[in-house]
């Protein structure tokens, strides 16, 4: 005859006691993972509430260089001579000056009216004053060994070894000898390396790049 099998005592609670833990571990379990996903999406609402265009350095647009005006109206009266250019294109940018024929080596802006002259980019005045063939001329050194001259000028807003930003007026176009029939106008003159260059092909570039 089989005996019969008997628990001992201690069993049930044993089993009671078990089931009673794997329960509790169960809730915490799950409420740590309710805690990380709150934590996790706390740092997300966080994360995509940053505005990365104030954290993540931009390049500055200072070194960018811009037009010597901010009128719409006005144009080039005379180009750069280039030597590269057509022989009509040279011809064009002839200038006549008592019985002498002149490369032109700067750029033109003529405007029917009186036009500020701004700042092509940050830089220092090197000098401010008036002269007897191209009225008030401006010099402004820049970044980059670039050298830009401001001419024919009727009055200036600037002096010499002042810090001057882009587009800050620093004069008024006007009327010079050497290139009279243009009547109001700004002649400019763009110099890198002690180099003259034709300042149309710089502009909107950044001036590390030349």
């Amino acid at each position: 005859m089989r005996k019969k099998l008997r628990l001992r005592p201690y069993v049930f609670p044993a089993i009671y006691m078990i089931l009673v833990l794997v329960l509790l571990g169960t809730v915490y379990y799950n409420g740590l993972i309710s805690n990380n996903y709150k934590e996790s999406d706390e740092h997300l609402k966080y994360v995509t509430s940053l505005n990365f265009l104030d954290v993540i350095p931009i390049a500055k647009d200072e070194e960018i260089m811009v037009r010597p005006y901010n009128d719409e109206t006005v144009k080039i009266g005379k180009s750069y001579y280039d030597y590269q250019e057509s022989s009509e294109n040279q011809e064009k940018s002839i200038i006549y000056y008592e019985g002498t024929y002149i490369q032109n080596s700067g750029v033109d802006y003529v405007g029917d009216n009186s036009f500020d002259v701004v700042s092509c980019l940050d830089g220092t005045v090197i000098s401010a004053e008036k002269t007897d063939l191209m009225g008030y001329v401006v010099e402004v050194r820049y970044d980059n060994n670039v050298i830009i001259s401001y001419q024919s000028l009727s009055e200036v807003a600037v002096k010499a070894n002042d810090n001057v930003t882009k587009g800050q007026k620093i004069g008024t176009s006007g009327k010079s000898s050497i290139g009279s029939e243009l009547g109001n106008h700004l002649h400019l003159e763009m110099y890198y390396d002690g180099i003259v260059v034709n300042p149309e092909k710089y502009y909107n570039t950044n001036i590390k790049d030349i």
